[in-house]
């Protein structure tokens, strides 16, 4: 199904919070009840910063302007989701979600400040095919006056657009976004009053592709109904342990098909799994998910149920999935024995030294806080359990500095910093 080709933009926190022995240190110094969200806007194939993009806030309904930088700072916003259309001539309409969030814990709102990095792609890929069908004597001919849909990933705005085949049965989207997937169907079409459907989705395009790149995309032939509805994709064979389950189907579902009653899931011991059954906005699509938020790795399901079209055709569902750990990365266990001590030999340096408890780290990122800072920046890596630290790096107002190590495995994911302890040494004058 085409939203499994679904990429996402990831906004990143600027601001990081973290845990002493027992309690949470803030991030920030100051009471602090809103936040700031800056947005970079940036060309996908260069990493290019890109100017005068407009800038919507969905949420506040204002419109801004990014800078030579393609930068512009939405400032005092409140916690919670907040929406952004960006746009720009030559460039496709994107949308982005970006969430403020709270970052201390006890009675005062302390919000950290969030950087959103959008990458914007460049239109004018060009896609034409063709429609055929075949006729009650089994003559292929062309199919005219049917729409032909293109769908894109959901952040595009819009997402999904259409054309008619002319007389010849060619159907050509002119300026589509370079570097994604798009996949091409045909749903329910009536031809001299034959009910017919495409039988299958083409997608196309991808990262190889750029701006002005003509895709010719192979026939698409329609097939005749009978009283079944069609189901032409699912993603059932690239299912891990947080995937929603999504059968798509030929024609609009009827909603009343669509309900946790009509549908089950079964284990491999034959045990029915709690699930959700929702339909999606297409009005093509049954996604199903597990009630407690994960699927059991490694263990094969059983979907089953009967679904409806608008027009009264229908089929019976049952296939299985298994379970892939792939979707699933073990975050790293916290360092232990942190601890930071004079040079013995010289007291313009420290040792910052640890143990890291499982022996499996592919490296650890070092951060630290001055006095002078409201939050924990990264300022290197090492292999080694230690760092030796010249305090002569330090100004004259730096007088005490705070340490959080953080292993990374060699998947690249990092600790929890959450479950990270801090280490601090105060700096005397003379130094």
């Amino acid at each position: 199904m085409h939203l499994k080709h679904i990429f996402s933009i990831l906004a990143s926190g600027a601001l990081l919070a973290a845990c002493g022995d027992s309690t949470v240190t803030n991030v920030n110094d100051e009471a602090k009840p809103k936040g700031s969200i800056t947005i970079k806007v940036v060309d996908n194939h260069s990493g290019a910063a890109l100017s005068d993009v407009i800038i919507y806030s969905v949420i506040d309904d204002e419109t801004e302007t990014s800078n030579d930088l393609g930068l512009y700072t939405w400032s005092s916003l409140s916690i919670g989701d907040h929406v952004f259309q960006v746009s720009k001539d030559g460039y496709a309409t994107l949308q982005a979600n970006v969430s403020l969030e709270e970052q201390g814990k006890g009675d005062v709102a302390r919000v950290g400040d969030v950087v959103a990095t959008i990458p914007m792609y460049k239109s004018g890929v060009v896609a034409k095919g063709y429609v055929l069908y075949s006729d009650d004597k089994g003559k292929v001919k062309a199919a005219s006056g049917v729409k032909v849909y293109a769908s894109l990933p959901k952040v595009f705005v819009p997402s999904e657009i259409c054309d008619t085949t002319s007389e010849d049965g060619e159907y050509s989207f002119d300026n589509l976004p370079e570097g994604v997937e798009v996949s091409i169907y045909v749903g329910q079409e009536t031809i001299n009053s034959k009910k017919y459907v495409g039988s299958e989705e083409k997608l196309i395009g991808g990262a190889n592709y750029r701006a002005g790149d003509l895709i010719n995309v192979s026939n698409i032939s329609l097939s005749k109904m009978t009283t079944s509805i069609v189901k032409i994709s699912d993603n059932t064979s690239d299912i891990d342990s947080t995937s929603e389950v999504t059968l798509t189907f030929a024609a609009e579902i009827d909603e009343d098909s669509v309900t946790s009653s009509k549908w089950t899931v079964a284990n491999s011991s034959g045990s029915t799994v709690l699930t959700t059954v929702s339909l999606s906005k297409d009005k093509r699509t049954i996604v199903i998910k597990p009630y407690s938020g994960k699927w059991n790795n490694e263990n094969t399901y059983t979907v089953k149920g009967t679904v409806y079209s608008t027009d009264g055709s229908y089929t019976s569902v049952s296939t299985s999935f298994t379970v892939s750990a792939k979707g699933v990365a073990d975050v790293p266990a916290a360092v232990t024995n942190l601890k930071i001590e004079e040079d013995p030999d010289d007291p313009d340096y420290v040792h910052l030294s640890w143990k890291d408890p499982n022996e499996e780290t592919y490296r650890y990122n070092i951060y630290i806080r001055t006095n002078l800072d409201a939050d924990f920046k990264m300022s290197t890596y090492t292999s080694k359990t230690e760092l030796l630290i010249d305090l002569t790096d330090f100004g004259s107002k730096i007088t005490e500095i705070e340490y959080i190590v953080l292993p990374v495995n060699e998947d690249g994911v990092e600790g929890e910093i959450r479950e990270a302890k801090k280490v601090s040494y105060k700096i005397s004058n003379d130094v």
